[in-house]
Parts: C-alpha cells; structure tokens; sequence
C-alpha cells in the first residue's frame, strides 16, 4: 500500500496531526538552512577595501568583490591626476561596514577642456581676445602671404579650430602678410571721398576707369557710394576699377 493510502487511511485526527508536523518540519528547516543565513550574511561586517586611486570602473569592481555597492558623489578638479580615479572614499580603508552596504567615493576631474574658436579672417587683436575670453593664450605669431585673408588677420591656427584644449594652453597663429606678388585685395573705398580714393587706388597700382555720378542725398557730393570690383576681391596690379560716386 502506497503512503498517499496509508495516509487516507488514517483517522482525520491523525492526519491533521501529521499535516501540521510535516509543515512545522519544513518551515524549521527553511527558517535554519536557508532564512538564518541569509540574514546573518547581510549583518556581516566586512573591511572596506582601499579604492584610492583606482579608476571608476576598477573601483566598482573592487567594491563588488569585497561585497559592497559603490555611488560616486562628487568631483573635485585636480589635473595632475588622472581623470575620474577615486581622490576621497567614505567610509575609509578598512573600516567595517555590513555586506551590502554603499561606499562613496569622491571622483578626479582633470583640466577642464575649452573649445579652440574659429579664427580665420578676425584680426591679431580680435583673435587674442577670442582665446582669452575662452581661457587660451597665443604662443607666437607666424606670417603667410595670402590672396583670400587681408593683411594682418588670421590666416590659421595651431590646433586648428574645433580641438578641445585644457584651459590655459596656447595657440600659434599664422598672420597674413598680404596678397602674393602682384596680387591684393580690393580696398574698400565705399564711403570715402572721392579725392582720397583716387590716390590710393595709384598707389596700389590699380587703374581708375569709370567714375559714375549718381544722385544721393544722404551722402556729401563726391563720396564713393559704388565699386566694381567689391571690397575683399583679389585683384592684380593694373586692373582697372569702376566707381560711383554722389552728385
């Protein structure tokens, strides 16, 4: 006879009986072997391990073996370490904190970085306040001749514009000394009188062509309102220049 008949058997006292002894039975072994561990372990005091130095994920790493969470709460600006490595931890080294319980730790951040600005075409005094105001310097000044930026303004930058730097790094700029031989820049004459234009266009080697009158009344009879070509186009000695002026 199988124990399942037996048990029917039984008066229903006796079964009631045996129900409770075998449920009484399983919850003492569950409440010894499996329930009391697990709270005794998570009482366990254990030693915090030394995380100084070591880079966040080695920190959480370290912190997991040794049977705890790790939280970062904090950054502090130090650049001549390196970046995100533990500087500062709570509790310290080898203190004894329960299983499972959360050490914080204070994080390296190295030199903050500053985006290099676009320099091309800004004068040298346009330039340097640029990078000033963006925590750069300028560590010298470098000249190339250059038919497409006018004379004195940026021609380049050493890193080139776009690269992160840390604050206080330098830049060289590169200067245009002018157009190539026999090429320059059209000056702007717009606004200028007549008089002082004409001048200067000779000076440059330029060739004066038509002088247009055209009526303008709010501008002083003589002032160049007009020019072909425009101002910034490259141009070659003895190109001939187009003005209108105001009547």
């Amino acid at each position: 006879m199988s124990l399942i008949r037996r048990y029917r058997s039984l008066p229903r006292w006796w079964r009631r009986v045996l129900l409770g002894l075998g449920l009484f039975g399983t919850g003492f072994l569950l409440s010894n072997f499996v329930l009391m561990p697990l709270i005794a372990r998570q009482g366990e005091e254990l030693a915090v391990p030394d995380l100084k130095g070591l880079g966040l994920q080695q920190a959480r790493e370290a912190a997991g073996a040794a049977g705890f969470e790790l939280a970062a709460v904090g950054w502090k600006t130090i650049p001549a370490l390196p970046e995100s490595s533990v500087i500062s931890q709570s509790p310290e080294a080898r203190r004894m904190l329960r299983r499972g319980r959360t050490i914080k730790v204070t994080l390296v951040r190295g030199a903050e970085l500053a985006e290099l600005p676009y320099l091309v075409g800004l004068t040298a005094g346009q330039a340097v306040n640029l990078l000033s105001r963006s925590g750069l310097t300028v560590s010298r000044f470098d000249s190339l001749a250059s038919d497409s930026v006018a004379l004195g303004c940026v021609v380049a930058s050493d890193p080139p514009s776009g690269v992160r730097l840390k604050r206080g790094a330098a830049v060289a700029l590169t200067l245009s000394s002018g157009p190539t031989e026999g090429r320059m820049l059209m000056p702007d004459l717009i606004g200028r009188p007549l008089a002082e234009a004409q001048p200067a266009l000779v000076a440059q080697g330029l060739v004066i062509g038509e002088i247009k009158r055209i009526a303008v009344k709010s501008a002083d009879p003589g002032t160049v309102m007009l020019q072909a070509p425009q101002p910034g186009f490259v141009v070659m000695r003895g190109d001939t220049v187009d003005l209108a002026v105001s009547r």
